[in-house]
């Protein structure tokens, strides 16, 4: 009988301590939920997450850029104008608007004729440009970066490809853009009329009024034709 009342009453204490320590544990667990300040405090760092999640898109969103590819840019579209990230060798071409009314600077980094309502603008060098539309006098910047990794090059002339630029033609040449592996032929011409800058970055050999030049890695070389005392100045640009 001794032993039977012991253990009755170890088993109670036992019972009441679980149940003390279950009531306590759910007390706790209610204040937290209902503080005022906890769930406050929550909100704000859910929100602030949230943030900067978006700006971190936003910017990433910003920044990120198109390889040499033609991008085209309506000027009869109202209100301000995003800035552009196009490799070297791209084009920006603005559609919609008359002779003279675009201005590029600096002049050294762009090549760009019209016609028909367009300008078409190939970028030659790396670095910033500044289009200005002279209709509201807005603004395109455009970054020019060497390359744009994983992105196409589709403003360019594949490997395998031939571009001609003959001195016969009376209208002013335009900067091609080719992949290396492509050559650019200039015809019509005589042996030793044609340099190269930088002379390093191209081969060409003559043969019968032509000039056939190959490219060793990317760069933006200007050509320079001599012919009846007649200069002609080209920059083909050359990306991998």
């Amino acid at each position: 009988m001794r032993i039977s009342w012991y253990r009755h009453r170890l088993g109670t204490a036992v019972l009441l301590g679980l149940t003390l320590l279950l009531a306590d544990t759910t007390g706790a667990a209610t204040a937290a939920a209902g503080s005022p300040s906890i769930a406050t405090s929550a909100a704000r760092a859910v929100a602030t997450a949230t943030s900067a999640a978006r700006a971190a898109a936003t910017a990433t969103s910003a920044t990120a850029c198109e390889g040499a590819v033609v991008h085209e840019v309506d000027a009869a579209q109202p209100g301000a104008l995003p800035p552009l990230c196009i490799a070297v060798g791209g084009v920006v071409r603005v559609v919609n608007t008359g002779p003279g009314s675009l201005v590029a600077r600096p002049a050294t980094m762009v090549d760009c004729f019209y016609a028909a309502g367009t300008y078409q603008c190939r970028l030659i060098r790396t670095g910033t440009v500044r289009l200005t539309l002279a209709t509201g006098a807005r603004e395109l910047l455009v970054r020019v970066p060497a390359t744009a990794p994983g992105q196409p090059s589709t403003a360019c002339s594949p490997a395998g490809s031939v571009v001609n630029l003959d001195t016969a033609e009376e209208l002013p040449w335009w900067s091609p853009c080719l992949r290396l592996g492509a050559t650019l032929r200039v015809v019509n011409l005589g042996p030793g009329l044609l340099s190269a800058t930088p002379a390093d970055a191209v081969t060409c050999h003559y043969e019968a009024g032509v000039h056939a030049c190959r490219f060793r890695r990317p760069a933006s070389v200007v050509f320079t034709a001599t012919s009846d005392a007649t200069t002609r100045s080209v920059t083909a640009v050359v990306v991998r």
